[in-house]
């Protein structure tokens, strides 16, 4: 009845439609009585021929009754069902800050969000002038919010490091990764907190013997410090050491008077939690040139993702523009880029819109070529993105796309008339080159980066609807080149299982699910077109990560089960030789009870692991807490196990770095050269051999005063 009301429209129509319908049924009572009538008159003359046109009769009334009542149904189910025109089709241009508003209000009106607070910003015609004065910092001889360069040795060692390292653990042969400690096989590069050090580790003259801090960058963290950096990560390769972080631009105007609270040192200040813009820093240094900076590259938003292929450099970025404030300018958050302090801005005419997706930021895929500092640029208005996946040949960049009912300018629903579906927007890269190629639409959302996989020019995906119980359906999807579905597995796993991993190797897909046991599956996929599964495998507890070792073992990281719980960290290995009939051929549990509440970054972080079958180690960084009578305990280093596809595993070591200091030591990651092994904390950089590495040879201290 409220749905009547609200569409008085649609009242009428339907009160004309029952009145037509009425009408018409009368006549065929008439009609019926009168037939009824005429035959008896027949029978009573003996005439034998009926009349032939009343069933002709009968059919146009009954016809002419209907015929409205299934129009009205068809209109409805139209208007009710979202539009699910392919999205290619969908794909707009736009050239103007005025196009952008009209999309977002039209957005906002079909999903019927539109009120004063996010529309308030939104003016007529109106674009408010602001400055990049205090968004871009300045290129100069040494870089922006670096308080000090210190060099630890007086002259540089040139004698070269060893060939045989450990590189970062990535997902795609060929795809490098950011990561926050990095070796070349002579230096060691780490990042803690707002330090990005270079130590010396190997030389073929000298071996371990020269692990000493060669270098020390220490940046501004400072919120209200305008040229602050907070470096997130770092590439390495034969030329280039590449750091790259955010830099936020805070307006630290005192919103609030001093916290009230006893134990307050400082105000309580607003601006701490909600910076003004945020811009994406790059700075190379020439390895040739005993690290020299070499060039510099500023991008204005947020941190979405970063990949390096070869020489060329990718990074996504995320500008939110703030609708609901007052005085917002869509030219403000456009992108824009800088090249050692020369500035390019985007046009309204670089800019794409996939109409359907949530119009309130601007995504941006840049391709950098480190050898001659050309960018290229790709704009996607729309809703931000989350889980990056990247090929040697593509880009895969997960969003969301709104399907909103056909009427749904002209019917008034109590709820947003719309339906949802995850998007995958795919972009080309080619030699630092980058274009927008098109975007596939699954059900689900995905997990991670390993939920999607390239391979033969089909991208596969698993995803998940629903949270629990029978409402949970975890999907396998086969996309061809243009994202088109090519087939799909449903109700993956048992009743209200989760997807907790899932690792693609050619062809063949490993998934696992969990609620109190772990079905481990194997997913042939050799025929794009029919996907079934090949083997299971139901034990207890889960892997959050897989990791192919090869063609016959997966390496499984997660925890153990107890009741539907977790008792513990779990390290497996699946023997899946036999494709049909997978089994846990080696495991390991690190149980609560013996240990104190334990963890492992590993397993949410794939590039903390260290797996090296030639050298014969897994490790990982292991934490464990126990609470005693005499207080907390905490215990921080690296795991290490031999690691043999024969016998299993066996016990190496747990490296830890404690030397009797009052703060807590945070052992973080590992690395190998040659045949000696390396563990990195906020505090120390150690080296022992891979055959005994609780034994320490050598140490330098990364504490810079």
């Amino acid at each position: 009845m409220l749905f009547l009301i609200n569409n008085p429209a649609i009242a009428f129509i339907l009160l004309v439609v029952i009145g037509f319908t009425v009408l018409m049924g009368t006549k065929i009572f008439e009609e019926l009585k009168l037939n009824n009538a005429l035959s008896l008159k027949q029978k009573q003359m003996r005439i034998s021929n009926p009349m032939k046109s009343f069933k002709s009769r009968i059919a146009l009334l009954t016809s002419a009754a209907l015929a409205p009542v299934a129009a009205l149904v068809i209109v409805v189910s139209v208007a009710l069902s979202p539009q699910t025109t392919p999205l290619d089709s969908q794909l707009l241009e736009v050239s103007s800050a005025d196009e952008i508003y009209e999309i977002y209000r039209d957005f906002q009106e079909k999903m019927n969000l539109s009120n004063d607070y996010t529309t308030q910003g939104i003016r007529d015609g109106m674009v408010f002038e602001r400055s990049f004065t205090g968004g871009f910092n300045t290129f100069g001889t040494t870089t922006d919010g670096l308080l000090y360069d210190s060099v630890g040795s007086s002259e540089q060692n040139l004698d070269t490091g060893s060939d045989d390292f450990s590189d970062t653990n990535t997902q795609v042969i060929g795809v490098d990764e950011m990561d926050n400690v990095l070796t070349d096989g002579k230096y060691i590069y780490s990042i803690y907190e707002n330090k990005v050090q270079i130590s010396l580790a190997y030389t073929t003259v000298d071996g371990p013997e020269v692990l000493s801090l060669y270098r020390t960058f220490v940046f501004s963290n400072d919120y209200c410090d305008s040229e602050q950096f907070i470096p997130q990560g770092m590439y390495v390769d034969d030329n280039y050491f590449i750091i790259i972080g955010n830099q936020y631009n805070f307006n630290c105007e005192e919103y609030f008077e001093e916290d009230t609270r006893i134990d307050a040192i400082e105000p309580w200040n607003w601006f701490y939690w909600n910076p003004s813009s945020s811009n994406i820093k790059v700075l190379v240094f020439d390895k040739t040139k005993d690290f020299e900076l070499q060039d510099e590259y500023l991008m204005n938003g947020y941190f979405t993702g970063t990949r390096k292929i070869d020489n060329n450099l990718y990074i996504i970025t995320n500008n939110r523009i703030p609708f609901g404030d007052e005085d917002v300018d869509i030219d403000y958050y456009l992108s824009e880029y800088e090249v050692n302090g020369q500035v390019t801005r985007a046009s309204y005419d670089d800019v794409i819109y996939i109409e359907g997706s949530s119009p309130n930021s601007f995504t941006t895929f840049y391709g950098i070529d480190l050898d001659t500092t050309q960018v290229d640029v790709e704009t996607i208005l729309g809703d931000h993105g989350y889980n990056l996946y990247v090929s040697t040949e593509n880009m895969y960049l997960v969003g969301s796309v709104y399907y909103f009912y056909p009427m749904v300018d002209v019917i008034k629903l109590d709820e947003p008339v719309f339906d949802s579906k995850t998007a995958i927007m795919k972009v080309e890269i080619d030699d630092g080159k980058v274009e927008y190629k098109g975007t596939g639409l699954v059900k689900g959302h995905p997990l991670n980066q390993f939920s999607m996989d390239e391979y033969n020019g089909y991208l596969r995906i698993t995803t998940t609807t629903g949270w629990w119980g029978e409402g949970i359906n975890n999907r396998l999807y086969i996309l061809d080149e243009n994202l088109n579905e090519v087939a799909v597995l449903e109700k993956l796993g048992k009743p209200g299982e989760l997807i907790k991993s899932t690792r693609f190797v050619g062809d063949y897909a490993y998934l696992v699910t969990f609620q109190q046991i772990d079905p481990f599956y194997v997913i042939n996929l050799s025929d794009p077109n029919h996907p079934f599964i090949e083997g299971e495998l139901l034990i207890p507890g889960f892997s959050t990560y897989l990791q192919p070792l090869n063609e016959d073992y997966i390496l499984g990281i997660g925890f153990g089960d107890k009741y539907g719980g977790t008792n513990g960290l779990k390290i497996s290995i699946y023997d899946i030789s036999d494709k049909s009939n997978p089994f846990v051929f080696d495991e390991i549990i690190f149980d609560y009870s013996e240990f104190g509440w334990a963890s492992s970054s590993v397993t949410y972080n794939h590039k903390d692991l260290l797996v090296s079958l030639s050298k014969g180690i897994i490790a990982l960084p292991f934490s464990t807490y126990n609470w005693t009578d005499s207080g907390r305990s905490y215990n921080s280093g690296i795991l290490v196990y031999n690691i043999n596809l024969e016998t299993g595993f066996t016990f190496n070591g747990y490296v830890t770095h404690d030397t009797d200091s009052e703060e807590e030591i945070y052992v973080y990651k590992s690395k190998f050269i040659s045949d000696y092994f390396y563990t990195i904390s906020n505090k120390y950089i150690k080296v022992s051999t891979i055959t005994n590495t609780e034994e320490i040879l050598y140490s330098t201290d990364l504490i810079v005063d």
